[in-house]
């Protein structure tokens, strides 16, 4: 089902300045509590770029890679592939590796960087041999650092974190679409706060079209008299093209009787996509 509504104009900010430390390795020796050079921090001024391969788009683009710790920071920096699990997990292998890898298109210079406290240093990423590209790849830059340990008796933990900067490139003329494909009603699955009660909206996405989209939404609970009895919001979410995100929404309190949730998912294309299930208040 789709509802033929106007879409509103979707912009993705990707300049917020962002900290992504994932311990790739960590406690060798395990047991204790991280050393004092765990307070070395990267940060970098952009989460994803976009590169275009047409004749007048953007060939080259740079972010940059600050050390916002107290100590020396000595990177690496690499390209990877990833992918995106409909429950929104994602996953990182060596670059070339998937269909959609954009790593034989892009060079990154530097390889390494050495950073002192407070100090900045431009990461650039260029487009080269990618004039006939039909469909959008995707990748991802990480800027990697590890504390070396210093030798000592007794049990040390070592780590390794990493800082990743997607890139995607994006031909021109391809389609934005999605799909609502399914909307049904679960148990709530535990939380943080191992709250296990309730149920919630679980509804399926796709997108349809041949461009990264991050859609947002809503979804309207509505009484037999088509009246909204409640409103939830489907908080922004990324979804690659080919791929679905199976999203849960909690259901909200509700009078005993019958509904219809109605999942309105904006993509930023020509329309609105939804769908809609049936449930019971309780």
């Amino acid at each position: 089902m789709k509802q033929q509504v106007r879409a509103r104009t979707v912009t993705h900010d990707a300049t917020r300045r962002v900290r992504w430390l994932a311990l790739a390795a960590s406690a060798l020796w395990g047991g204790a509590a991280l050393p004092s050079a765990a307070r070395a921090q990267l940060a970098v001024d952009q989460t994803e770029v976009f590169l275009g391969p047409e004749a007048t788009g953007k060939h080259a683009v740079s972010f940059n890679v600050t050390n916002t710790g107290g100590d020396v920071v000595q990177a690496t920096i690499y390209l990877q592939d990833w992918s995106r699990a409909a429950d929104g997990q994602q996953a990182f292998v060596t670059s070339g590796t998937l269909p959609h890898s954009c790593g034989r298109f892009l060079e990154v210079f530097p390889l390494s960087l050495r950073l002192t406290p407070g100090a900045t240093q431009a990461v650039r990423v260029a487009l080269t041999g990618a004039d006939t590209l039909t469909a959008a790849c995707w990748s991802i830059v990480f800027v990697e650092s590890s504390n070396p340990a210093p030798p000592r008796a007794g049990r040390q933990i070592r780590y390794v974190a990493r800082i990743g900067v997607k890139v995607y490139v994006v031909p021109p003329g391809l389609a934005k679409d999605g799909d609502v494909q399914d909307v049904t009603v679960e148990r709530h699955r535990p939380d943080s706060a191992g709250d296990t009660t309730g149920r919630d909206f679980v509804v399926t996405f796709q997108n349809t079209g041949g461009q990264p989209l991050w859609p947002h939404g809503t979804i309207e609970v509505r009484r037999p008299d088509n009246s909204v009895a409640a409103t939830v919001d489907v908080v922004e979410f990324a979804v690659l093209p080919g791929d679905s995100r199976r999203l849960r929404v909690r259901v909200p309190a509700l009078p005993p009787g019958p509904y219809v949730a109605l999942a309105l998912i904006d993509y930023g294309g020509a329309d609105v996509a939804g769908g809609q299930a049936r449930l019971d208040g309780r």
